[in-house]
């Protein structure tokens, strides 16, 4: 065997020595494809700079070249053909940050206008004015000394706090129910706006919950207020994600996981070339049990959907209301410079079931795209309680207005009991009779007239007694979509339980007086 080694080690050295050869002419060729593609991509972005150079220097009308840039950036994004896609200035980059993160720029007030005033109707929890002690049922009758008829009160109250020209706002406000004025220094912070818009019982066993938003933390604030919820008897919940834009993907996936089997597939996302599927499961499993409805709208859109979706894929809740938005994409932003951003489409996602969902097209029963609902109503958006008949001229509602608000300081004033609401509702119906304007002659309409200022006057009551669970019940009577979620949880349920309760004489308006308008 010894005398054999010799000649074996050619054999062997050989193939080696080639096998190494090729290996390196294999690399070598590697190398120069990347050299190669480098160089071409190289010589796509010089270009680029030299067709900017070109346009800066010899264009008869030509930009500077920071201007020049910028609208490069601008025309490559508008031919992806990308509905999403967009260039951010400083200020829309961080304004775009601020919503996905969840962080308030206003003074955190919803206002109606009302008249000659603004009436504060909702103060938003752990905001600026808030802290400051401005009230929902506040009228506003100033902005920093300057009467609100005379100033564009929604810059006022809506402006980024970083662009902002004074560091507070000073607001003059009537106060229900003696009508004092106090002045209130509100100031421009930066805040955390809750993603959990309204919540509370609807009846003692079912729970309400409306996701506004899908931004940071805003799964851990679902779960604390279902957790509370049920803590106080609730057994089954109306999760309510109209109006709900979106946001955070990431957040979508955990706020529906809390309804799921631990390991349930909730979404997938696929990128480039519809390859590589990355799906994401629930690990944050809370309530896998409890009977769920969820209302969705055609502003249901991109992260919102994707709770809907889970949740109907999985068989956890069934959908009410009207097929959502269809935004099955999720964007990405990418900081070019200090003051440049872009945002690009980089991912769609998928239901549990791999569907991608289409833009939704055309309108009621033509309507396709989107997360169709279990549930199909004709009309399923948000009712706005302080609605009036479309019919109704400005002065007609102006009075019923005027009456409701007047009748419901007498209530304040006077400490008349706020429940039972039907007893109350009564109790301003019968003065309200003794109100109606003489120039609505037809019984239906003196009638229509009545039912429309009572509800308002019981609206600016629990307001000012800042009774946001009361609200919540009043106003979801007539929400259809509302009403619908409840017959799904709890088939025959009564949307308000009430206590008979002693009330004062019945108020008595003599037949030639009219109320007086408020502030």
């Amino acid at each position: 065997m010894s005398r054999l080694r010799p000649f074996l080690r050619p054999l062997v050295i050989v193939p080696l020595v080639a096998i190494a050869t090729g290996a390196a002419f294999a690399s070598g060729m590697l190398y120069e494809r990347d050299v190669a593609r480098a160089r071409d991509e190289w010589g796509e972005a010089r270009l680029l700079s030299t067709a900017i150079d070109s346009v800066r220097v010899n264009a008869l009308d030509s930009l500077p070249g920071e201007e020049l840039i910028r609208r490069a950036v601008s025309g490559m994004l508008r031919e992806l053909q990308d509905p999403y896609a967009a260039m951010l200035s400083t200020d829309g980059f961080e304004q775009y940050r601020g919503t996905l993160q969840g962080t308030g720029r206003g003074l955190g007030i919803a206002i109606r206008r009302d008249g000659a005033s603004h009436r504060i109707t909702r103060v938003a929890e752990g905001s600026p004015a808030l802290m400051a002690g401005v009230r929902a049922g506040d009228r506003i009758l100033a902005v920093n000394g300057v009467p609100v008829a005379a100033t564009a009160t929604a810059g006022v109250f809506d402006t980024d706090s970083a662009r902002a020209p004074a560091s507070q706002v000073v607001l003059t406000l009537w106060r229900a129910p003696h009508g004092d004025t106090v002045r209130v220094a509100v100031p421009r912070t930066a805040w955390h706006m809750p993603a959990v818009a309204e919540h509370g019982l609807l009846i003692d066993s079912i729970g309400y919950v409306r996701l506004s938003t899908i931004s940071a933390r805003s799964a851990d604030e679902l779960e604390n207020q279902v957790e509370e919820l049920l803590r106080r008897g609730a057994q089954s919940l109306v999760l309510d994600l109209r109006g709900n834009t979106g946001g955070l993907f990431e957040e979508g996936v955990r706020a529906a996981s809390l309804f799921l089997p631990r390991g349930a597939i909730v979404s997938s996302l696929v990128g480039r070339g519809n390859t590589d599927v990355q799906p994401y499961r629930a690990r944050q499993s809370r309530w896998t049990e409890l009977p769920l409805t969820v209302l969705v709208d055609g502003r249901t859109a991109s992260a919102a959907e994707v709770i809907a979706a889970a949740l109907q894929d999985h068989g956890r809740a069934l959908l009410v209301g009207s097929p959502t938005y269809g935004k099955g994409l999720v964007q990405r932003v990418v900081r070019l410079s200090s003051d440049i951003a872009i945002r690009l489409t980089t991912a769609r996602w998928l239901t549990p079931r791999g569907v991608a969902l289409e833009r939704r097209t055309g309108k009621g029963a033509a309507a396709h795209g989107g997360i169709e609902p279990d549930v199909l109503l004709d009309y399923a958006a948000r009712h706005d309680p302080y609605s009036v008949p479309s019919g109704w001229s400005d002065v007609t509602a102006r009075s019923a207005s005027v009456a409701a608000d007047s009748l419901a300081m007498l209530a304040l004033r006077e400490r008349w009991p706020t429940r039972p609401l039907s007893l109350l509702e009564e109790h301003f119906a019968d003065s309200l009779s003794a109100m109606t304007p003489a120039t609505i002659r037809a019984a239906d309409a003196r009638a229509e007239w009545i039912t429309v200022a009572t509800r308002h006057a019981v609206l600016r009551v629990l307001e000012v007694e800042r009774a946001p669970e009361a609200l919540l019940r009043y106003a979801a009577r007539d929400d259809a979509a509302v009403r619908a979620g409840i017959d799904v949880v709890a088939p025959g349920a009564e949307l308000t339980r009430v206590t008979p309760q002693p009330l004062p004489q019945p108020l008595s308006v003599p037949s030639g007086r009219r109320a007086q308008p408020r502030p």
